[in-house]
C-alpha cells in the first residue's frame, strides 16, 4: 500500500510520502498570520517570489516531520503545553478537561479520523496539524492511539467526521465535539442532523477556511458553532456580523452559537501556562 499523506499549508498542497515532501503546489496568498507565528521562515512572505515561497513552504513541513514525526510512525502524539494561542486543539483539550465537551472526533495523520476523550492527545494531535486532505494508514501510529484510550475509524486512513461522530454515540459519548475542514467536502447539514438523529449534543468546529466558495460560507454560518476566519475576508464579513463572541484580534475566531460559548467558558491562553510574550507575539 502507498503512503501518501496530503495537506494544504499555505494555500499549496502538500504531498508527503514515505517521510519526504514529494510536492508542494503554487500557493495562492503571500501572507497567513499563522504561519507567521509558527514558522520564522514565512515571516516575511511578502514579495517573495513562488519559487521562494514554495521553498519555505517546504521547509516547513519537513521541520515538521524531521521534529514530530509528522506523517511517519514516529509521530508524537502526547503534549500537554499550548502552541496557538486560541487554536483548535487548545480549546478542545481545555474543553474536555472542563467536561463541557466529554469527546473529540478529529482527524490525524497516518491514521485518519478519530474519536478520543484525552486532552493531551487532542492537543498532541492538533497542536502542528494542518488541513488534513488524505492519509494513509501507519500501523504504528494508530497502535500508539489506541494505547492512549482512543478509537481509530478504520485500517485505512480514512477521514469521515460524521463517521466518527456516529462512533463516538456508539461508545456512549454524549457531548461531542467534532472538526470539519472547510476546504473538504464534508457536509455540515448532515453533521447537524446527527445531533438530533443520536440524541447527542454536537458541537461543530469548522477549520481552515481559507479560499472557501459561497456556498460552503453559506452551511458554516448555517450549521457551525466556532469558524476560524483564517485568511477568509468573507468568513470576517459574513460571520463578523453575527458572532456572540470573537476569540483573538490576529485570525479572529468567531463564537455563533450559545453551544460554542459553552465550549469556550473560561478558556484563556494562559489557562496551558502560555507565557505573555508568546501571545504578544503573534501580533509583533
Amino acid at each position: 500500500m502507498k503512503d501518501i499523506h496530503i495537506v494544504r499549508y499555505f494555500s499549496s498542497l502538500i504531498t508527503i510520502s514515505n517521510g519526504k515532501v514529494a510536492k508542494v503546489t503554487k500557493p495562492t496568498i503571500s501572507y497567513c498570520p499563522l504561519a507567521r507565528f509558527l514558522y520564522g521562515g514565512i515571516k516575511e512572505s511578502a514579495g517573495l517570489s513562488t519559487a521562494q515561497l514554495k521553498a519555505k513552504i517546504r521547509k516547513a513541513i519537513e521541520e515538521k516531520i524531521t521534529r514530530y514525526g509528522f506523517c511517519t510512525k514516529d509521530r508524537i502524539l502526547w503534549k500537554d503545553e499550548a502552541v496557538i494561542p486560541y487554536g483548535a486543539s487548545e480549546i478542545l483539550a481545555y474543553g474536555l478537561k472542563s467536561k463541557a465537551i466529554d469527546s473529540v472526533v478529529t482527524v490525524c495523520d497516518g491514521a485518519g479520523t478519530v474519536i478520543t476523550a484525552v486532552p493531551q492527545i487532542v492537543q498532541g494531535i492538533g497542536a502542528r496539524m494542518h488541513t488534513m486532505l488524505k492519509t494513509s494508514h501507519i500501523p504504528e501510529v494508530a497502535i500508539k492511539l489506541r494505547r492512549y484510550g482512543c478509537h481509530v475509524l478504520d485500517e485505512k486512513g480514512l477521514i469521515n467526521q460524521a463517521a466518527g461522530v456516529v462512533e463516538a454515540a456508539k461508545k456512549g459519548y454524549k457531548k461531542a465535539a467534532v472538526t470539519v475542514n472547510a476546504f473538504g467536502e464534508e457536509s455540515l447539514e448532515n453533521a447537524r442532523a446527527l445531533e438530533c438523529n443520536l440524541g447527542i449534543s454536537l458541537t461543530i468546529l469548522v477549520i481552515c477556511t481559507t479560499g472557501i466558495k459561497e456556498n460552503r460560507l453559506n452551511e458554516i454560518e448555517k450549521y457551525a458553532d466556532i469558524v476560524w476566519s483564517c485568511n477568509s475576508n468573507d468568513i470576517r464579513d459574513r460571520l463578523g456580523k453575527k458572532t456572540l463572541e470573537v476569540l483573538s484580534n490576529v485570525s479572529p475566531v468567531y463564537v455563533l452559537t450559545e453551544n460554542g460559548k459553552r465550549l469556550v467558558s473560561g478558556y484563556t491562553p494562559n489557562i496551558f501556562g502560555m507565557r505573555k510574550e508568546i501571545e504578544r507575539s503573534v501580533v509583533s
